[in-house]
């Protein structure tokens, strides 16, 4: 397989997820436990109502989105899979840039290198809201 046709074949890869994200009203998102850095698909900065221009947000700044009262178990989750390698998933709601409630799914794996060291968490969220809810937004 020539390189024009293995770019061709992983743009369609892309347009399929970003399709998948938007009907089933989940987005995708990957930690980088080196830069402390988190990575959001299209679809997890509209449920968030951010702004792409904006980039994405350092770890601590994706967990400061969650209501106050689901932090902690947030935080302890996502610091059990940086330090031990553990999954994760929860049900918890984030707050969004207009100051929306929006309840979601979290599911996190961890990505675990050949030394056992924790590289990073890919994850999803899933939209639990209502169409009565996204109505009244």
């Amino acid at each position: 397989m020539d390189l024009q046709a293995v770019q061709t074949e992983l743009e369609g890869c892309q347009l399929t997820l970003e399709i998948s994200e938007d009907v089933g009203r989940f987005g995708s998102w990957h930690v980088d436990a080196r830069s402390n850095t988190v990575k959001w698909s299209d679809y997890i900065f509209d449920m968030h109502e951010r702004r792409h221009s904006l980039g994405h947000p350092l770890l601590e700044n994706a967990i400061h989105y969650y209501h106050p009262d689901d932090r902690p178990m947030v935080q302890e989750a996502v610091s059990r899979a940086l330090d031990e390698g553990a999954d994760f998933e929860f049900r918890a709601r984030i707050l969004t840039e207009n100051g929306n409630d929006l309840p979601v799914l979290a599911r996190g794996t961890c990505q675990i290198g050949g030394d056992g060291e924790v590289l990073g968490i890919f994850g999803c969220f899933v939209d639990l809201s209502t169409p009565e809810e996204r109505k009244l937004k």
